[in-house]
């Protein structure tokens, strides 16, 4: 018998943006493996890897929900006297320290599709393979696998909605049925010592670093949070979500873009939910509007696939040359909510705040930010990013490229949104101004939306002109069509 014997396989499940145990599908597929191995193949073990690097790009609101997803997955795991193990470390190097002492491993997780991360994980595959191990990745954050909508001759689609057509028209039940996660098999091993722990390695202490962050955001982390916003959603808003999804001040939207984003719930519960509603309702709007929503989303993660220079540019290259002001003192204005445009500033300052916006808001700040303050879309895509708790790449990407027409299927750069509309029409109370912009609370509806037209009051004067920069927008605009 060899001295110093170490297991020559270890199977390991890498929780990335989907933390939890319900409708997990890569999760379902190593409960499978487990369970049809060989009694020398049923160690394992459960992990999540942190990078402290990436919290450069984290704000703390952000970093607070993800440990509250943590938190509550590791409590999860420990009913079924398991445990995760959350490891502290660049991916590449963890990997590296574990096949250098184990040797070969099976490596499940579930894919992601940001260029950063597909690089990432073929260093780990790499690393993996030339171990003898195997990486497993399986499709989870996506009805379809990235890129398996295609138009019939193959070509790629770039217009939402002939995407959105071929979507429907491939979607059937059976690809949002649950993904059922058998812990059955390893509640017995794990009393067995077959689920292996680490040592020396540095851990991540998810409770620990809440205490010393002190911020909360809007919402809290978790999926049985998610689970809550989505079955309010189905009971109290859905009908009504076309009508009333672009109004601030109602609660007319789901909530659930965070819990989606770190996969605290799954989008195939999200599409369950919507046709489970579908089939009780005689007026249909509001929900088929909810699902174009979620296929925008899956729109947005196809473009990611299939065109990753969005990281760094825009989508449509002839815009990359757009001469910028990129003046700092506006752009400070424009982040701290002092533009003098009302439903700017509630916006900037909810998103501040809460580290989340709503949608309608999220587009007219992004427009504002653009075309009125002629700052480049990338600066304020990295605003975004730095507060958002529902931070995605792919549709933070898609949403400001979106606004600023550099983007696939974005609004012609002659449509601009002026402030002053979009506030009387979406904020016509007021009732949104006046929760996130408190000096103009005492405002009738009438005045709250232009109270530059008002003497001696203690508000910001309007920090451009929209008119005058609504035309040097379009010239500049207008340059890269050569008109």
């Amino acid at each position: 018998m060899r001295e110093n014997h170490k297991p020559t396989s270890v199977n390991i499940f890498w929780f990335r943006k989907d933390l939890r145990l319900e409708d997990n599908n890569g999760l379902s597929k190593f409960m499978s493996f487990i369970k049809n191995s060989s009694e020398s193949g049923k160690k394992f073990a459960f992990i999540y890897i942190k990078n402290p690097d990436t919290f450069n790009f984290y704000g703390k609101k952000r970093i607070a929900f993800l440990n509250e997803c943590l938190i509550e997955l590791s409590e999860s795991l420990k009913y079924y006297g398991l445990q995760l193990q959350i490891l502290k470390g660049s991916s590449p190097d963890i990997f590296k320290k574990l096949t250098g002492e184990f040797g070969s491993m099976n490596l499940f997780a579930n894919k992601q599709v940001e260029p950063y991360s597909v690089k990432r994980d073929a260093l780990v595959k790499g690393i993996v393979e030339k171990n003898g191990g195997s990486f497993n990745l399986f499709s989870d954050t996506t009805i379809f696998d990235f890129g398996k909508i295609t138009k019939d001759d193959g070509s790629l689609y770039t217009i939402f909605t002939p995407f959105k057509k071929k979507f429907l028209s491939l979607l059937s039940d059976e690809m949002f049925t649950e993904k059922y996660c058998d812990f059955s098999c390893l509640k017995n091993l794990s009393k067995e010592n077959n689920d292996i722990i680490f040592n020396n390695f540095e851990y991540y202490n998810p409770s620990a670093e809440n205490k010393s962050l002190s911020a909360s955001g809007f919402l809290k982390g978790g999926s049985v949070e998610g689970l809550k916003h989505l079955r309010n959603f189905y009971n109290n808003s859905l009908c009504d979500y076309k009508k009333n999804r672009d109004f601030p001040a109602l609660s007319g939207t789901s909530l659930v873009s965070p819990y989606l984003h770190f996969g605290a719930i799954s989008i195939r519960e999200c599409f369950e939910t919507a046709y489970k509603k579908l089939e009780t309702v005689n007026v249909k709007e509001g929900v088929n509007t909810w699902i174009s929503e979620l296929i925008w989303r899956e729109f947005y993660y196809n473009i990611t696939f299939h065109f990753p220079h969005i990281l760094q540019k825009s989508f449509r290259p002839e815009y990359d040359n757009i001469k910028w002001d990129n003046n700092e003192s506006l752009f400070e204005k424009w982040k701290t909510g002092k533009t003098g445009y009302p439903i700017v500033d509630a916006g900037m300052r909810q998103l501040v705040k809460e580290g989340w916006i709503h949608n309608r808001v999220r587009m007219i700040t992004a427009s504002f930010l653009t075309k009125d303050l002629l700052i480049d879309w990338m600066l304020g895509e990295k605003f975004f990013a730095e507060h958002l708790i529902d931070l995605d790449f792919s549709c933070n990407n898609g949403g400001w490229q979106w606004s600023a027409s550099t983007g696939c299927d974005a609004q012609p750069y002659f449509r601009i949104f002026s402030p002053y509309l979009q506030s009387a029409k979406f904020d016509t109370e007021g009732d949104y101004i006046r929760k996130y912009v408190p000096e103009l609370s005492a405002f009738s509806a009438k005045d709250i939306h232009k109270p530059a037209d008002l003497k001696n009051i203690d508000y910001p004067q309007p920090i451009v002109e929209h008119q005058e920069q609504k035309i040097e927008a379009l010239k500049r605009y207008r340059l890269k069509h050569n008109y």
